[in-house]
């Protein structure tokens, strides 16, 4: 039976064969558990088919019962897994289709990025091939400047040498230089004082210098550190695309197999009636290596991301750092312009110096209008000989200033020499630098036409998209379809159920009124036993303990009690007893209105699953109406009858000769049948709860994998 319910399951529904699979085997799972649950029933049946007698007939009709809902519980679980699976293999088809598109969008994305990067690149480069003619022109004017001044300085000494053969010649001329002396004393002081102002410049702007040496090495080392890093990320970006290029091969192949799967599953489905045996386990088989290699390759793309962020947030550190670095050649830069003005300042101090020593040209022709005044002081030539010797030695001392000012010259003359090494090789490290913009624009060029090829594999996915959506829409209308039909069947399955439900609550008034007469019955039995105190009944008493013994255990000891008193009867142990069977009726009320909430709760929570089944139930098991007509039939038939089961289905009083016992047995037997009914109804109930945690279970497993 289960192989056939499987193979009209997925010839009434065009389902692909993984969800065939899965569905056939929650459906034997559930009908093995449903036969299990049969077996004890009907175990439990017979134990209380001993004991009972006519009641076995109402425990077999809710066997039956229980059997049909559980097999229509199944119908549902079995059409709730099928359009389940159905509807988890259009969304993983939708969410691919999704995660192509963000894919697309994201290359393109890179390509704008390095569109962006190779014209900043090509600006940098231009602005550096300025900077670099702008350098060369400075250092060419300042060579000038320097080749300038070294002829100046020549001239200086030849007109200084002229100037000592002229001074040796005015020695003997000095006498007349006595009153001008203090005034010359005073200039010379004032020199000396700038001399050392000079001089203290001259300091700073060697620390200057010295401090722009150390910068300059520091940014060399960083730009030799860059360098090494933006090829560590060039050699990664390689390796990532290396991978890219795999993972594509990879998706191009296994597209394939799912054509030819899809192929070979159209080919088979003609022949399908012979061959599905083999299928199905073939299927299983390959749906487990599927979702293996699926979750591999699931874990590699993530894993595949994961590094592609990592490389991401390093290319923008690195830019940031580049950024860095350019707002710190900025900064030198400026520093070297403020050197520049303080050179321009040095140049304006030099020509400072030069109109001291035009003053000093007019003071030699001052001089020699002083000569013919020599010759008239020559008397005081000897007088001065001693101040010339002081002259003297201050002359020596300025001479040992102009040679440490020429020792500082060929200093500054090295440190142009080591400016020019360095821009040597800032005009390598450009070269090097142009280089790999080259490399970059030919790695672009290849970006581009692996974009290009991926755009054309996008427009054949969207193709085949388009085509796959088309063969979805089909089979969704045809399930619409069926569910269409399988709503149809839900509503005459519910029409029944509200049916079998009246009927219940007709039982349950029937056994209402039943144990109103039991109570009534019982009044009149304490009547009766009332006038039997006054006459001799020890022959009645005898009947009552034998009638007494054979219907109930409970009241036997009352009835030896009563023996034992050679028929003398206490009225207090009869009213003991009355009250005690009245509170025992009140608390078997009191227990039968606590099982009638319970029912109706189950049944409450039994309509609500309904509802939630309404449209996934398959078929209507045929038989169930016509069990339902025998059972009301068998019921009017036993109404019908003189007897005491008439007196229980049609709730009036048939037989007059019922004694007490005899409906203190039947109460108890049919509140066994009861305890019976709500212990079937609680085991359907967790079976029900079962199969609900699976269902979950099972859809939370399908959207995991």
């Amino acid at each position: 039976m289960q192989k056939e319910d499987s193979q009209e399951l997925q010839n009434t529904l065009h389902v692909s064969p993984e969800s065939n699979n899965i569905a056939i085997n929650f459906v034997q799972k559930e009908f093995n558990a449903t036969d299990d649950n049969n077996l004890d029933l009907k175990e439990n049946s017979k134990e209380n088919g001993k004991s009972e007698g006519p009641i076995d007939k109402q425990e077999k009709a809710c066997g039956q019962d229980c059997s049909n809902s559980s097999e229509k519980a199944l119908d549902r679980n079995e059409l709730f897994n099928t359009i389940a699976i159905q509807q988890k293999y259009i969304e993983s088809n939708m969410q691919k289709v999704k995660d192509l598109e963000e894919k697309c969008s994201i290359l393109d994305i890179l390509k704008m990025d390095l569109e962006q990067k190779l014209e900043s690149a090509i600006k940098h480069k231009d602005h550096a091939i300025k900077e670099k003619d702008n350098m060369v022109v400075r250092y060419a004017v300042g060579e000038k400047a320097v080749i300038k001044e070294r002829q100046q300085r020549e001239q200086l000494e030849k007109k200084l040498k002229e100037s000592h053969k002229e001074f040796e010649l005015i020695q003997h001329k000095l006498q007349t230089m006595i009153s001008e002396k203090n005034r010359i004393c005073q200039m010379l002081d004032n020199k000396c004082y700038e001399f050392k102002t000079i001089q203290s410049e001259l300091e700073k702007t060697k620390q200057d210098l010295n401090n722009c040496e150390s910068k300059l090495k520091w940014t060399q080392t960083s730009l030799k550190i860059e360098n090494e890093a933006h090829k560590e990320c060039q050699a990664k970006v390689d390796n990532l695309n290396v991978k890219v290029q795999e993972y594509n091969s990879q998706i191009e192949n296994a597209k394939k197999s799912a054509d030819d799967f899809v192929k070979n599953f159209t080919t088979s489905q003609e022949n399908k009636a012979y061959v599905l045996d083999q299928q199905v386990k073939e299927q299983q088989a390959t749906l487990i290596l599927l979702r293996h290699e699926k979750t591999d390759k699931e874990q590699q793309i993530k894993k595949l991301e994961s590094q592609l962020d990592h490389l991401q947030t390093k290319y923008k550190n690195l830019i940031e750092e580049n950024n860095e670095l350019s707002l710190k050649v900025q900064h030198l830069e400026r520093e070297r312009l403020e050197q520049e003005e303080k050179l321009r300042e040095l140049r304006g101090f030099q020509d400072q110096q030069r109109q001291d020593a035009a003053d000093l040209q007019a003071k030699n022709v001052q001089f020699e209008q002083l000569k013919l005044q020599l010759k008239q002081e020559q008397d005081q030539f000897t007088a001065l000989s001693e101040q010339m010797t002081f002259l003297k030695q201050r002359n020596q001392e300025l001479e040992s200033d102009m040679e440490s000012c020429r020792l500082r010259e060929k200093e500054l003359l090295l440190f142009t020499q080591q400016l020019t090494d360095k821009n040597v090789r800032l005009q390598s490290e450009f070269t090097t630098i142009e280089t790999k913009a080259q490399q970059l624009v030919c790695e672009t060029t290849m970006l581009k036409r692996q974009l290009k090829e991926q755009e054309t594999k996008m427009k054949l996915f969207s193709s085949t998209l388009e085509d796959e959506k088309s063969k979805y829409i089909l089979e969704n209308s045809n399930l619409k379809t069926e569910l269409e039909e399988t709503t149809v069947k839900l509503n005459n399955a519910l029409k029944e159920v509200s049916h079998h439900e009246g009927e219940k609550l007709v039982l349950q008034r029937k056994c209402d009124l039943s144990l109103k007469e039991v109570t009534k019955e019982l009044h009149q039995c304490m009547k009766k036993l009332q006038q039997c105190e006054s006459s001799d009944s020890s022959t009645h008493t005898s009947n009552s303990s034998s009638s007494l013994n054979v219907n109930s255990n409970s009241q036997s000891d009352v009835v030896d009690q009563v023996s034992e008193s050679k028929g003398v009867i206490d009225k207090e142990t009869l009213i003991n007893h009355i009250v005690k069977l009245q509170r025992i009726s009140a608390k078997k009320s009191e227990k039968i209105d606590f099982l009638e909430e319970h029912i109706n709760t189950l049944v409450t929570e039994l309509q609500k699953k309904t509802k939630l089944l309404q449209g996934y139930i398959l078929r209507e098991q045929t038989g169930s109406l016509n069990l339902n007509s025998k059972e009301s039939n068998n019921k009017t038939q036993l109404a019908k009858l003189n007897d005491m089961i008439a007196s229980i289905y049609s709730g009036r009083r048939h037989d007059e000769h019922l004694s007490v016992e005899l409906l203190l047995d039947i109460n108890n037997k049919l509140q066994a049948v009861l305890e019976d009914v709500l212990l079937n109804n609680i085991t359907l109930k967790e079976n029900v709860d079962t199969l609900g945690t699976e269902i979950d279970r099972l859809n939370q497993e399908l959207k995991s994998s």
